[in-house]
């Protein structure tokens, strides 16, 4: 693809800030810059431009782009490279007060993350890279609604529609209203989809996160769950909502993570739905919870009839539950052959997952995992138990898998029905090449993207694909 140097990342800066400067526990420095300029500048450059290695100048991060993985690289290390865990060494404030010096200089220095590469060369492609659109808000889940138009979400609350390859930036009116954190700023749009038989009924399913105000101890508190809505488009506005899958009061918790989620209707046309397990660990393994869970109903929410525990309601089990024991699956697809539901899971640190869905499963979450926690510790010793699923393929060290897709498009006849697989943290896009349940090849067709979120195979049967931080929506096309 491109001949651009390997991008910098935290991982050359500190590892190697180790060999040069040796920082002892407790030494008295907590300004940014005085630590960066004992510990990082002889290698990185006294103005981040670089030096003996590479500077912080060009935009881009190889182990993610949030403050809390910059952070999380620097206090525990990274698994599977040479990025020592500096938690030890290195003081809670330190860590702090380094990386806000870093991004603090890069963001007055007017440092932005490269384009995407208008060319990307894969072993049996070359790729042309269109962006489509810039400025988003983290976009999340997308669905064409015709052979001109889809229509997509932003994480913050919005849905808008992509109208002949460009975006309409009238956000759609009348959609239901999101999350709001601690901060104010709304969250929750996740995942759109259509229902089968979309033409002649108009409805849209939308995944959002929903919340509970409440006051406690005389303080704002808010609960929240994940929740599903239908509508339809009118003139611009959302209209004829109906609730598809209400949680419970009981289901609304006062935690700001893992809410999933994604959405499938099936060959039969069930509606799947995946939910994070919230933070709450042990809830992935209880039937009566709705967190850690693969649930599976009718298109207006009625659980499936056949569903493996619909004859335990009467005991507390949530009917709708169709597989159990996951920590946070974002990613789901179809295959066109055996009509299996695949999905791709959020490990911790170490052990992103990619599963088949069955029904009655259980994945293991978080009795067995083939990662560790986030702050080093072993959750649990076990990374395989009897009566539970292994996974058909596990990364370590985590690229954070996002959107995935199988390729059923006529411009790409060499990838029929492999799957493409999105990562968030990598910035990556890969081929797997299978044969039935067994990974034969990885191959990486997109580098250097951003974080890739979602994936759809639109009606030309170029590949579309929604980058989540950077805002941008990118089309991929063979060149030949």
């Amino acid at each position: 693809m491109s001949s651009r140097p390997k991008a910098n990342s935290l991982l050359i800066a500190f590892a190697l800030s180790l060999i040069a400067s040796p920082l002892l526990p407790g030494q008295d420095l907590e300004d940014g810059e005085k630590i960066y300029a004992t510990y990082c500048a002889q290698c990185h450059g006294p103005n981040l431009e670089g030096g003996q290695f590479p500077g912080f100048l060009d935009g881009m991060w190889n182990f993610g782009s949030s403050y809390n993985l910059h952070r999380n690289n620097i206090e525990f290390g990274i698994p599977g490279t040479q990025m020592v865990a500096w938690g030890q060494v290195l003081k809670q404030d330190q860590i702090d007060n380094v990386l806000q010096f870093i991004l603090d200089r890069e963001a007055k220095m007017g440092v932005k993350p490269p384009p995407p590469e208008p060319i990307s060369e894969t072993e049996h492609y070359t790729l042309n890279v269109e962006v489509l659109a810039e400025g988003l808000e983290q976009p999340w889940g997308m669905e064409f609604i015709d052979e001109r138009t889809a229509v997509f979400s932003e994480f913050p609350g919005r849905l808008r529609l992509l109208v002949d390859s460009e975006v309409d930036y009238r956000p759609i009116a009348n959609t239901p209203r999101p999350a709001t954190r601690p901060t104010g700023q709304p969250f929750g749009y996740m995942d759109v989809a259509l229902h089968p038989n979309y033409k002649e009924n108009g409805w849209i399913y939308l995944c959002y996160i929903d919340e509970v105000p409440e006051i406690i101890d005389d303080e704002p508190n808010r609960r929240c769950a994940t929740r599903i809505v239908r509508g339809r488009i009118k003139d611009h506005k959302w209209v004829d909502q109906e609730d598809v899958f209400k949680p419970r009061p009981e289901d609304y918790t006062v935690i700001y993570d893992h809410f999933g989620a994604r959405m499938l209707f099936d060959s039969e046309g069930m509606l799947h739905l995946s939910i994070g397990d919230r933070g709450r660990m042990l809830d992935s393994q209880s039937l009566a919870r709705p967190e850690g869970k693969f649930h599976r109903m009718h298109d207006d929410g009625r659980p499936a009839e056949d569903n493996p525990y619909n004859s335990m309601e009467k005991y507390g089990v949530l009917p709708t539950v169709y597989a159990y024991g996951t920590r946070n699956a974002q990613g789901m697809a179809l295959h066109p052959v055996t009509k299996e539901i695949w999905a791709a899971e959020h490990g911790p640190m170490g052990g992103d997952e990619l599963n088949v869905v069955k029904a009655g499963a259980n994945y293991g979450w978080p009795l067995a995992t083939k990662g560790i926690d986030r702050d080093g510790t072993i959750q649990t010793p076990y990374k395989s138990l009897p009566g539970m699923e292994e996974p058909i393929h596990y990364w370590i060290p985590s690229p954070a898998v996002g959107g995935i897709e199988f390729s059923t498009s006529p411009l790409f006849p060499k990838w029929k029905n492999d799957l493409l697989v999105g990562f968030l943290k990598h910035q990556q896009i890969i081929r797997i090449e299978l044969d039935g349940h067994k990974v034969v090849k990885e191959e990486v067709i997109l580098r250097e993207s951003g974080r890739v979120r979602e994936m759809k195979t639109g009606p030309d049967g170029a590949l579309y694909v929604l980058i989540d931080r950077r805002g941008m929506i990118l089309r991929l096309t063979p060149t030949d």
